[in-house]
């Protein structure tokens, strides 16, 4: 793909930058790393702060040096101006010339505009992940959609993509659900997830008033652990049972997944033994001793981390050697291999897989060159011991492309939720999307009164969805959440269904037009509004480009939102139809008609529906 309008200013703001230094023969050491875009645009487009840099070598303060560099700088190509300011030196873009790039690249590109192409890496991510035992809570719907877009990011930036879906069949709270559910007397009403999860509530709150439910746990945990029976047979049903349900709900947040992978399938395939053989070949996994007599015991002191039991003296493993087996697998990094098969083709039409007991052995998954994991902040040890036994086994390439995506909890402005105390009742994904979509159906049935119940529902259902979507991607990651509905579905700003009307407004306006824009001037423009939205327009294919780098999905989130307000207010002062000329008019249309296709093609990245009328 050709650079980027913004992409090509800074180069040549680098450029220019470089042959200055060179010349004045001034070290250029963290040149790059020194741009960054001042906070008011009466400051300039870009600024450097090597000159901060530079005194203890040249003897001099800033303010003189960059009044020095910012002199001997030749105005060329898309810089403007150059000014000093504080020790800063700043550089205007040349808008015409970034109005011809940026319009130009937007209508040439059109649906690829932000996207790269060509093959890449192999990324496996893994994403969601709930316990089969319950519905998704608000947090897990977190966990979904971050991975989601992310994977979505990765694939327009030429990645190939594979989502797995990891299903412990195998816990303890597995074992609790099965014991709950023999309890249960009664025919399951209502959606199998949500009955399962009060049903763990109930034995939770039962324990304590009858603790041989306790041991009767255990021993259902024991049988699960041996891999086979009627226990074993009939968890896999109740789970089969719940993921569907599962599945129900992240079909409704446009979420799909390549592959489902079962704890319990990895359990039976080798894997897990191969993976502490191998360990057993270095001098990191040594039997225990004193009260550890009889486990086996991953020492890695030597890469900062206390001795970790891998293996118990009763020959259960604990789920960190299992989570190794399986990042191993997912590099393809062992001998032993998992059997598939189809399990559903989704809404979509994106075709799920399923590893199984027995299946066809030849389907190719995982073998990937990075693994991204999200998981939330609370398992930061275990991936960080996971990811340092890829080290200590000789895999120090596997180690450094091995990420952990880590996100804080979502909780109300009064709790968090919490599985057994079943705090998550009434904010379960299910029914924070059930409430979303009818307080989005009441604004649209305001905006439309005359419409017809079918473009309400259609619609409804869309900015209800996209309302949780975007609510839930906007804060970086290592932030927690405060879910508050008047965010969620402010129509104005910072919102899904703020970006999704800024979309339809532009639409609107092109309807009404009834014409394209035609040739004009490229100096045509001189409202600020006008350029700034122009600046935000070119930097989009960056914008994704570092979201996709950093493993930060909220980048585009931040990045839309302001696109959005920007192209609000350019629309408030800059009238387009009534323009004052014909030539303003056929720029200003052009100028909707890319802010239209860069809004949408910002929602598809996140996963929301690009509306032409709300």
């Amino acid at each position: 793909m050709p650079i980027s309008p913004w992409e090509k200013f800074k180069s040549e703001v680098l450029k220019a930058l470089r042959s200055t230094l060179s010349k004045l023969d001034w070290p250029s050491e963290g040149l790059e790393e020194s741009l960054e875009e001042p906070p008011e645009p009466s400051l300039g487009d870009l600024a450097t702060t090597i000159c901060f840099e530079l005194p203890s070598k040249l003897h001099k303060s800033p303010e003189e040096l960059a009044q020095k560099l910012s002199e001997a700088i030749p105005i060329s190509g898309m810089i403007r101006k150059i000014e000093p300011a504080d020790g800063y030196v700043n550089f205007f873009v040349h808008v015409p010339k970034l109005t011809s790039m940026t319009l130009n690249a937007i209508e040439d590109e059109d649906t690829k505009y932000g996207s790269q192409e060509g093959k890449k890496e192999k990324v496996v991510i893994e994403h969601t992940s709930v316990n089969p035992t319950k519905p998704l809570h608000i947090g897990h719907g977190r966990n979904a959609i971050l991975g989601d877009t992310l994977a979505i990011i990765l694939r327009v930036l030429g990645y190939e993509v594979e989502v797995q879906n990891y299903i412990d069949d195998l816990g303890l709270q597995v074992a609790q659900t099965l014991l709950a559910y023999r309890t249960f007397e009664e025919r399951p009403e209502g959606k199998f997830d949500h009955f399962l999860g009060k049903l763990y509530v109930d034995i939770h709150q039962r324990f304590d008033s009858e603790p041989e439910l306790k041991e009767k746990a255990r021993k259902i945990l024991s049988e699960l652990e041996a891999g086979e029976g009627e226990t074993v047979r009939e968890a896999r049903r109740i789970a089969e049972k719940c993921v569907q349900a599962n599945l129900s709900t992240t079909d409704r947040l446009k979420i799909d997944y390549d592959l489902l992978v079962w704890e319990s399938d990895i359990a039976n395939s080798g894997i897990l033994e191969e993976t502490l053989e191998r360990l057993k070949g270095t001098p990191y996994l040594v039997e225990g001793e004193g009260e550890q007599e009889g486990t086996l015991v991953l020492r890695l002191k030597e890469f900062g981390f206390d001795d970790k039991v891998m293996v118990r003296s009763d020959g259960t493993t604990i789920y960190t050697a299992r989570d190794l087996a399986y990042q191993l697998w997912k590099f393809g990094q062992v001998k032993a291999n998992l059997s598939f098969g189809k399990h559903s083709e989704r809404p979509s039409g994106a075709v799920t897989y399923t590893t199984l007991p027995e299946g066809d052995s030849k389907l190719e998954f995982a073998s990937a060159d990075r693994v991204v994991n999200v998981i939330g902040t609370e398992q930061k040890l275990p991936q960080q011991l996971v990811f340092t036994a890829l080290k200590a086994l000789g895999l120090e390439e596997k180690y450094e492309k091995s990420h952990h995506l880590a996100y804080e909890h979502v909780r109300l402005s009064s709790k968090k939720f919490e599985g057994r105390r079943g705090t998550w009742m009434g904010y379960s994904v299910d029914e924070v999307i059930d409430e979303s979509v009818s307080r989005a159906r009441k604004e649209v049935a305001k905006r439309n009164p005359d419409a017809g119940k079918e473009f309400k529902d259609t619609v409804a259902e869309m900015v209800g969805v996209g309302a949780v979507r975007y609510a839930l991607i906007r804060t970086s990651p290592e932030k927690e959440v405060v879910f508050k509905w008047d965010e969620a579905l402010n129509f104005e700003r910072n919102s899904g269904p703020a970006i999704q009307y800024s979309h339809a407004r532009a639409c609107s306006i092109l309807r009404k037009a009834g014409e394209e824009g035609d040739e004009h001037p490229d100096n045509v423009f001189k409202k600020p509004e006008e350029h700034r939205l122009i600046k935000q327009l070119s930097k989009f294919p960056e914008v994704v480009q570092e979201a996709g780098d950093q493993l930060q999905p909220h980048l585009l989130a931040t990045y839309s939102a302001e696109l959005a307000l920007i192209f609000n207010k350019f629309y408030e002062v800059a009238p387009v139809i009534k323009a004052d000329t014909k030539e303003l008019k056929s720029a200003r249309l052009r100028l909707v008609d890319c802010s239209r296709i860069v809004l949408r093609n910002s929602l598809k990245l996140l996963g929301i529906e690009a509306l032409e009328r709300m």
